[in-house]
Order: C-alpha cells, then sequence, then structure tokens
C-alpha cells in the first residue's frame, strides 16, 4: 500500500513556487501565514520519500503519512479556490483589479479560519516528525522525460521457450474426437492451459490461436477475454458478434442463442476463453459452464474451445479432455530472454560482474517470463553493480508466495519506479481488468489530477508529451504491454498481475465500488463503479457514492461497449443533484453511457473540476449556462450526444479549456469555439449536418490537435494560418474537398486520411515536409499514385497504406526517406510486392509489413514466427 504523500506535498510546494502564489502573497493579512506554511511543509518534504519506505513496517509511521496527506490535499483546495478567482477576473477581465479580489477573499472569516487550521495541524505534524528518525533524501528524477531512444525496448521481446508447448497443444487441438460406443457425443472438447500467473498463459494460447496449421483446421476462430467476471449473458454477446458478425445490444439471451445456432451450425469452432477464475460470486460456476457449453454443442465435431486459467478447479470443473500445465522456463531461455531485456544492445560481455549478479537474480525468478520482463526492464536503466546487488539480495525474494500473491519481481519494479509514476500507476487500478487503455483517453485525467509534472528543462513541453513520455517509461519497465504504437498514439493493456499489484498499491485512497465501502471509506478520494454496478441498484440510488465527500474522482470505465443503461443510480437528476451538492472536491467527473436528459445547473458549483465527460447519453441538447463558471475545466467531452444542438454563449470563459471533443447537429461549428483561447486538441465527430468548421477556427492559435471523424456531410477545411497544429485526423468525411481548401495548414508530424474520395494528395501537405514523421492513407479507393514531392519528407518514420486498392506505385525517391524505419501495406492489391523487385529504394526500412506478413532486414518473410522463403507467395 502506497500513502502518495511524497507527490502530495511536492504539488502543493509547486503551487506555492507558481507566479500565482506571488500574488497571494499581495494579500498583506495572510501572508505570514501562508510563508510559514511553505516553510513547515518544505521542511517535511526533505524525509517523505524515507518515511514511505518505512512505513510498510510501522503503523504509526502510516498513520502521521495519512494525517499529513490530507493536510497536503486541503492547502492544495486553498490555492485552487484562490486561482479559480483569479481565473474567473481573467475571463472578464484580463486586466481587473485581481489584487483586490485577492485581499477580500483571504481577508473572509470563512478562509481565514481554514488557513488557520492547516497551519495548526501542519504545526503538530511537524513536532511528531522527530519520534521516528527519518533521514532527508532527495527524489531521483532521473529519466523524467524518456527520449524517442527508449521506444525500440518497449515491445515485448519475440516468445522464448515455448516451442514445445505449442506444439503438443497443437498435437491435442488437430486430434479428431474418438467417441467410444455408447458414450453420449459432444461435437466440442476443452483444452485448458494451467498455470501460475506470469507464466505466459495467454502468450501460449494466441501462438496456437494464430498457427497456419490452426487457422486451417477451424472454419471459426473467436478469442474472448473472460477475466473475473463469468457473465454467460455478456461472453454469449460477444461470440455472437464474431460468429455471426452481428452487434446485439440488450438482446435477450434466446435471440442471441437463435443467431449463434445459425452461425455455428456444421462450422468447426475454435474458441478461447481466456483467464478464466473460479473464485466469488462472479467466477465459474457448473451451472454457468452447463448452460454456456449447451449454447456451443451445435459447432461441427472436432469443435475445440480452450480456457487458460490459474486454477486447476476450472478445468477440474469444465471437464477437460487435455490439460497443459505450463510450467517456468528453463534456465538456459530464462537467461536468453533476461539478457534481450537487460542488455537490448547486446552488451553483455562488457559486463561480466553484471552478468554474474544477474544469473543469481534469474534463479530468483523462478522461470517466470513476467518476472524476467520487468527485473530486465528495471536492470537495463541501471548498471550500477550495488544497485543490482541490491535487487539480488532483497528480503521481498524472502517472503511467501501464493497462487494469487503479488509477483516479488513485480514489488521490487514497483520500488524501483520513479516517485512520479507511482500515482499514475495506481490510478489505473480504477479500470477493469483486460481494459484496453489509449493515451489520448488516460493522459488527460492524468492531468485533471495533476500527476504530471512541469517539463523543467524540456523548454514549453506540453502536458500532453511528458504524459505520453510517462506511458513509455512504464511500458519500458513492462508494467504497460503495448498493442499498437504510433509514435504519437499508444494503445496498451495491463497484464492482470500488474493490475492486482496497481490495486494493492492504490489501496485505501482508490477504489472499484462493486461493494458498500467500509469505515475506511473516509479516506477514498478516487472511484470507478460500472454501469453494470449501477444496474443492479435497480431503483435505488448508489448512496455510499455521498459519504465519500473526499471524492475527487468518479469514472464510469466498462469493457462491454453495448451495454444499454437503465434510467436508475446516477441517471436519476435528483441524486445527480445531491452528489453535486456533496461532493465539492470533485476533479473528474465521468458521466458518459447513461440516459441523462439534462445536466442540472448546480454542475457549476463544482468549482474544482478539471474534466468533465458526458459523451453516449443520447437525450442531452445543451449545456447549463452556469458550466462556464468552471474556469478550471481542462477537458469536456460531448461524444455520440446525438440530439446536442447548443453550446453556451459564455463558453469562451473556460479559460482552461485544453480538450473539446464533440458532437453537434449544426452546419458550421459554433463561432464561441474560437474563444477557447486555451483549446490544444478539438475532436469532432458524428455530426450529420456539419459542412464546415466555421470562421472560429482562425482563433485557435495554440490548437495541436484536430481530430474529424465520421463528418459525413463536411465539405471543406478552413484556410487559415495553423502553424501550431501537430496532428491531422480526418476519417470518413467522404464529402470533404481537400484539394481545394485547408490552406495555411503546416508544420504537420502526423497525418492520417482514412476514408476520404481522394485522387491526388493536397499539395499543401508541402508544408509539413520538414516535420511530418507519421502518414496513414486508408481507405482511399481513387487514389492511384503518390506525388514526386513525396521524397521531400526526410523525416518521415512511419508511412501506413491500407485499402487504396488503386494505388499502384510508389513515388521515385523512396530512399530519400532516410528516417523511414516502418512500411506498412494492407490490402492493396495493385502495389507490387516489395521484395519481389528490386528493394534497395526500401533497404533501410527496419520494418515492412505486407498484408500481415511482417518482413526482416533480409527481406524474408516471416509468418507466425515461421521463416519462409522470400520468394514465397
Amino acid at each position: 500500500m502506497e500513502s502518495f504523500s511524497f507527490n502530495v506535498a511536492e504539488k502543493v510546494l509547486e503551487r506555492f513556487a507558481s507566479h500565482a502564489y506571488q500574488e497571494i502573497r499581495l494579500a498583506l493579512d495572510v501572508r505570514a501565514e501562508l510563508n510559514k506554511l511553505q516553510e513547515t511543509l518544505s521542511t517535511i518534504a526533505k524525509v517523505l520519500l524515507d518515511a514511505e519506505e518505512k512505513q510498510r513496517n510501522d503503523l504509526l509511521l502510516t498513520d502521521w503519512l495519512g494525517k499529513l496527506k490530507d493536510v497536503c490535499y486541503d492547502m492544495d483546495e486553498v490555492l485552487d479556490k484562490f486561482e479559480l478567482q483569479k481565473l474567473q477576473m481573467q475571463a472578464l477581465n484580463p486586466r481587473t483589479r485581481v489584487k483586490r479580489k485577492v485581499r477580500n477573499f483571504f481577508s473572509s472569516y470563512k478562509m481565514g479560519q481554514r488557513i488557520k487550521d492547516i497551519k495548526e495541524r501542519l504545526g503538530e505534524i511537524a513536532a511528531a516528525k522527530a519520534q521516528f528518525n527519518l533521514s532527508e533524501r532527495v527524489a531521483d528524477w532521473h529519466g523524467m522525460h524518456m527520449e524517442r531512444e527508449t521506444h525500440s525496448f518497449v515491445h515485448a521481446p519475440d516468445v522464448i521457450g515455448r516451442d514445445k508447448d505449442k506444439e503438443e497443444m497443437i498435437i491435442h487441438l488437430l486430434k479428431e474426437p474418438q467417441i467410444d460406443q455408447g458414450d453420449e457425443e459432444e461435437n466440442v472438447s476443452i483444452i485448458s492451459i494451467n498455470g501460475l500467473g506470469g507464466l505466459g498463459k495467454t502468450t501460449l494460447a494466441k501462438l496456437v490461436y494464430n498457427d497456419n496449421r490452426v487457422v486451417a483446421n477451424f472454419e471459426l476462430r473467436i478469442w474472448v477475454c473472460v477475466s473475473d467476471d463469468f457473465d454467460n449473458k455478456r461472453l454469449l454477446r460477444e461470440i455472437v458478434m464474431v460468429a455471426a458478425n452481428q452487434k446485439c445490444g440488450d438482446e435477450s439471451i434466446e435471440n442471441m442463442q437463435m443467431k449463434l445456432r445459425h452461425a455455428l451450425t456444421g462450422k468447426k469452432l475454435l474458441l478461447v476463453l481466456d483467464d478464466v477464475w473460479d473464485n466469488g460470486p462472479m467466477g465459474i460456476t457448473m451451472k454457468k459452464w452447463i448452460d454456456l457449453k449447451s449454447l456451443l454443442n451445435v459447432g461441427a465435431s472436432g469443435s475445440k474451445i480452450i480456457v487458460t486459467t490459474r486454477n486447476e478447479s476450472v478445468a477440474l470443473l469444465m471437464g477437460h479432455a487435455h490439460m497443459h500445465l505450463l510450467k517456468g522456463l528453463r534456465h538456459s531461455d530464462c537467461i536468453t530472454i533476461f539478457i534481450k531485456v537487460a542488455f537490448p544492445h547486446r552488451d553483455e560481455q562488457d559486463h561480466p560482474e553484471l552478468m554474474k549478479i544477474g544469473e543469481d537474480i534469474v534463479k530468483k525468478c523462478g522461470g517466470i517470463p513476467l518476472d524476467l520482463y520487468t527485473l530486465g526492464g528495471l536492470l537495463y536503466l541501471n548498471k550500477d553493480e550495488r544497485y543490482w546487488s541490491h535487487v539480488r539480495d532483497s528480503d521481498v525474494w524472502k517472503l511467501e508466495q501464493g497462487s494469487h500473491d503479488i509477483l516479488p519481481a513485480l514489488k521490487l519494479s514497483y520500488d524501483a519506479l520513479p516517485v512520479y509514476l507511482k500515482p499514475c500507476f495506481a490510478f489505473c487500478s480504477l479500470f477493469p481488468k483486460d481494459y484496453v487503455f489509449r493515451s489520448a483517453e488516460l493522459i488527460p485525467l492524468w492531468i485533471a489530477q495533476g500527476f504530471i509534472q512541469s517539463s523543467s528543462g524540456k523548454g514549453n513541453q506540453e502536458l500532453e508529451d511528458v504524459g505520453l513520455n510517462y506511458i513509455r517509461q512504464l511500458c519500458s519497465r513492462y508494467f504497460f504491454q503495448i498493442e499498437e504504437d504510433n509514435f504519437l498514439f499508444l494503445r496498451f493493456r495491463i497484464h492482470d498481475l500488474v493490475h492486482d499489484l496497481a490495486i494493492s498499491m492504490a489501496r485505501v485512497e482508490y477504489s472499484s465500488l462493486n461493494f458498500r465501502p467500509s469505515n475506511s471509506s473516509k479516506m477514498v478520494r478516487h472511484v470507478s463503479v460500472s454501469q453494470k454496478d449501477l444496474s443492479k441498484e435497480k431503483e435505488e440510488d448508489p448512496e455510499f457514492l455521498l459519504h465519500l465527500k473526499k471524492l475527487r474522482t468518479i469514472l464510469i470505465p466498462d469493457l462491454d461497449s453495448n451495454y444499454v443503461p437503465l434510467e436508475v443510480g446516477i441517471n436519476n437528476l435528483s441524486f445527480l443533484k445531491r452528489c453535486i451538492s456533496r461532493l465539492n472536491c470533485l476533479r473528474v467527473l465521468d458521466l458518459s453511457n447513461l440516459t441523462l436528459k439534462v445536466l442540472p445547473s448546480s454542475i457549476g458549483n463544482l468549482t474544482h473540476l478539471r474534466y468533465l465527460d458526458v459523451s453516449y447519453n443520447h437525450h442531452i441538447k445543451k449545456l447549463p449556462d452556469s458550466i462556464c463558471k468552471l474556469q478550471h475545466l481542462q477537458s469536456l467531452l460531448l461524444i455520440n450526444c446525438g440530439n446536442f444542438q447548443k453550446l453556451p454563449k459564455d463558453l469562451g470563459n473556460l479559460i482552461s479549456l485544453g480538450y473539446l471533443a464533440l458532437t453537434i447537429n449544426q452546419t458550421d461549428l459554433p463561432k464561441v469555439i474560437g474563444c477557447l483561447t486555451s483549446l490544444r486538441t478539438l475532436y469532432v465527430t458524428a455530426c450529420k449536418n456539419l459542412k464546415s468548421l466555421g470562421e472560429g477556427m482562425r482563433c485557435l492559435t495554440n490548437l495541436r490537435m484536430l481530430a474529424i471523424v465520421n463528418c459525413q456531410n463536411l465539405e471543406s477545411l478552413p484556410s487559415c494560418n495553423m502553424t501550431t497544429l501537430e496532428t491531422l485526423v480526418i476519417y470518413r468525411c467522404p464529402k470533404l474537398d481537400l484539394i481545394g481548401s485547408g490552406e495555411g495548414i503546416r508544420c504537420l508530424r502526423s497525418i492520417w486520411l482514412v476514408g476520404l474520395n481522394l485522387e491526388a494528395l493536397p499539395h499543401w501537405l508541402q508544408e509539413s515536409a520538414s516535420t511530418l514523421k507519421t502518414l496513414h492513407l486508408g481507405f482511399c479507393t481513387y487514389l492511384q499514385s503518390l506525388p514526386k514531392w513525396f521524397q521531400k519528407f526526410t523525416l518521415l518514420q512511419k508511412l501506413k497504406i491500407t485499402n487504396c486498392s488503386h494505388l499502384f506505385v510508389f513515388p521515385e525517391g523512396m530512399d530519400r526517406l532516410t528516417a523511414l524505419r516502418e512500411l506498412e501495406i494492407i490490402n492493396c492489391p495493385s502495389i507490387s510486392i516489395p521484395w519481389r523487385e528490386d528493394c534497395s529504394n526500401i533497404a533501410h526500412v527496419l520494418k515492412i509489413i505486407f498484408n500481415g506478413l511482417v518482413v526482416d532486414q533480409k527481406k524474408k518473410i516471416i509468418i507466425n514466427g515461421l521463416v519462409i522463403s522470400s520468394t514465397a507467395n
């Protein structure tokens, strides 16, 4: 369990050092009080790193840190209140007499009493510090802003040491069933993969699932992640979506069963049920399994189900035909993995003493690949011999290890995380297991909580870029597993054992509310609750939320995008009003995927709010005018609110708003958007009537990203000087004329043009020749060739072309694109296979993908790990 007291204290001290604090000092009646607070907190902060390390074995120290954190949060809110006053005055008139307002604000009796109370509490905490014999320590900010070089090793290495397991599994998968006379015939048989967490059960299942022999043997293959909620209705819905290629919404089991029977009858099926659990009321039971299996038994004879699980009892319950017990890797394979991760530059021979220590560490990992990856990623970052010895000799290895305990290597890797990454990682515990994270979704949430540190020494680096670096650092340490990396966008998952680690470290302050809070609920500041959990309340409101008065976050993430919400719980307007009136510390409020018809005007009282999401509320037509009082608001999401008509006329008062995502029923974007001078990201989607982005775009002088998605009637882009724009995404806008509009767009780093009626690339793209790094062209049916000036993109790193059926030739001069390291071509039948011809012009490209086939540097095709000759079809 982590206290995160150091992070909270550092954030407060950072605010004390800000320009805004210097204006607070002008209020003479509180200057001495605030100076004393800053001085006392600075003294305490010097020993916090030592205190957080020692508190795991000292309950009194844990209690002391908890009290300090409470005081720091209160100080943070006081400073927040002042900054709000300042922002409100700036929104009305930048030259208004802020100083007098500050003085009046802090002269109020209520605020003066609060500052006095904080001062007294902090004084008591400072006095109690002496009893703990704490040492001063300096935070290690090494690697805080990792550069692009780390990108080469954030992807997991190729699978090592599982060839024998894979072949054994395939033998059983391809074996035809033998039915003894008199036995009841079952068309579907079960093969289970059992083993401890972190051994690679899911990885083995993927190797088998994608093997060419398996693909050829089964007419239909379906992969479903079960996790700890074995819900037959959800599982059936996901199976039907793939088998019948139909979305099911909230259909009854009877209707889905009929669709499934029609889709499966007579077909040989391979179904993977990944990560099945048997513990608790949400796990698998005999009744649940019998009900599901009876629906799947309509497949042809020889159909198979692969089940991955940590629990042998699951395999026994499901009646396996074969149980594959996955064991730890051989020592030689473990050494191979460790060297590949800890010494990615293959320089292990230059560090014989480290390798000697490393061999001892590998033995302690017990053949578990996840341990090897995380520790290898950790030790790669620190080649100090004493540090490696410290890892080898840590007491963590002596802890007794149960089947569901957190792996020692994960604990060691977490302890070694830089302090600024720990709260970011803990925040991920609010999301369900197997959740697919997106960097563009997660980073604004981190920013809203103040987790992103300012980029001192890096000029004016944007917080979004710093947040992306944070994600890459967690990837490099194998806490996150990347599924897609487009340089500026990342999609990733978290291994379930790593997710358990996040929950363990975040306990007390973070909570996923599928339970009733205990007496410690007063300490909870961040909660997530799924739509499914809300629906269980039936006609009752989730009253437990109202008791969490220090709450800063309410999230409603959900794995099931087809879930149809009921009009209960937070959907209840009167209950929502009560939440707003009581939970006045909220910084993140997620009200997405509900059935709200209006937002209450009291939303304007949430003065600390940074992030508001009301997406997928199809009945909402407008926002209350009071929302314009939220000068701290940084992110506002109104995606797929199909009936939304109007933005408030004073929206420009939201001078902190940096991220706006909306769906709106107008022919032009409202002019008021042009008043959002701090806007950095504008995401416009599913605007069925939109024809123009409007003239307000000219005023968005800080805009860095513009994404336009599924705007079927959009005709033109604004012609204005958009020198700050770095990323342009245009997706499925068939009427958009890029040739006749878009003048002035320049200095782009990333361009996505998908689903457009392009015959040629717009000439204004040449204005980005010296900056462009990523280009994705997709579903541009009429595009026949790339222009000669394409060779000017000398900094281009990734080129992806998909479903451009008439594109038949690359431009001359591809060899001049010396920075290009990834080329991907999918479903472009007119393009010649590049390795069948003279490939000298692309010989420098490190990775070439053609219709899913990966070509290595020697231009050999690799399919599912099998090397095929370069002349293969």
